[in-house]
């Protein structure tokens, strides 16, 4: 069932990414699956289900405008309204909504500081595929995406094969350090095989990076992607939950399938702007 799910999605997703307004309804409706799933299991005692989907809504709406802002304004800094004001207008609607539509103090705070967390720690974190394909195009873009997937994949194979020195004992005991070098190098293989191949086809500038760039986009993949997933799991855990949600048979929940690129997508758009 893990390789049917992952057969059907992939495709799709790689697809989306071809276009830049149905890569925004694409990461806009991860969005809203995936902060229902942090909301449903950090709030999963307080009730008021209809202020969670509220809050989701707000979530995914600010990802919706925030990219079609960006599309239309660009990266200039010569404007009197940056699109990332989106977020903080939001943040402010999340707090106005949860004190409306909730008398106690306690519940409120848990709605107001968990709906703003979803908001920076899904929203704000994967919004950054956007100044990505703006920037440097669908292409790298798309290779950024595929090879936080590629990381993860050889993590798990080689670290279930030869996994011995535990990365995180308390909060992911199954991640290992050898895992993590064979993704590593696994999603630098791919990185150098996605560009040669898509120099051939006239999709990418070869020269643009260097091996040496690629060996640093890979390590910045693989670090980030791995204190993503770590991260996930500590806050599972804390909330006494072992997926995130089922939405995806043999996969879990959204969240669970997304987790490295929440940290791996920033900070590959930042080390893309530094090596360019």
């Amino acid at each position: 069932m893990r390789v049917v799910t992952a057969s059907i999605i992939a495709p799709f997703v790689v697809l989306c990414f071809l276009n830049y307004y149905s890569a925004i309804g694409l990461v806009s409706t991860v969005v809203l699956l995936s902060a229902y799933e942090y909301l449903s299991f950090s709030l999963k005692k307080e009730g008021v289900p209809v202020l969670k989907l509220i809050i989701c809504a707000v979530i995914a709406l600010s990802t919706v405008f925030y990219g079609l802002l960006l599309g239309k304004m660009g990266n200039s800094v010569e404007i009197s309204f940056r699109p990332e004001l989106v977020f903080v207008i939001s943040s402010i609607a999340i707090t106005a909504l949860t004190i409306l539509g909730i008398n106690n103090i306690m519940k409120a705070k848990g709605f107001i500081t968990n709906g703003v967390f979803a908001l920076v720690y899904i929203s704000f974190n994967l919004s950054f595929f956007f100044p990505t394909y703006i920037q440097f195009g669908a292409f790298l873009t798309l290779m950024g995406l595929v090879s936080v997937w590629v990381f993860d994949i050889g993590a798990f194979f080689i670290g279930s094969r030869f996994g011995k020195v535990k990365i995180s004992q308390v909060y992911s005991p199954k991640k290992s350090l050898e895992g993590a070098i064979g993704g590593y190098v696994l999603a630098l293989a791919f990185m150098l095989l996605f560009t040669r191949i898509g120099g051939v086809l006239g999709l990418y500038e070869v020269s643009s990076f260097s091996l040496l760039d690629f060996a640093v986009l890979s390590l910045v993949v693989s670090l980030f992607g791995t204190l993503g997933d770590i991260s996930e799991s500590a806050l599972k855990r804390f909330h006494g939950v072992k997926d995130s949600g089922d939405m995806l048979p043999g996969h879990g929940g959204i969240l669970d399938r997304i987790d490295g690129l929440l940290f791996a997508t920033p900070l590959f758009y930042v080390f893309l702007n530094i090596l360019s």
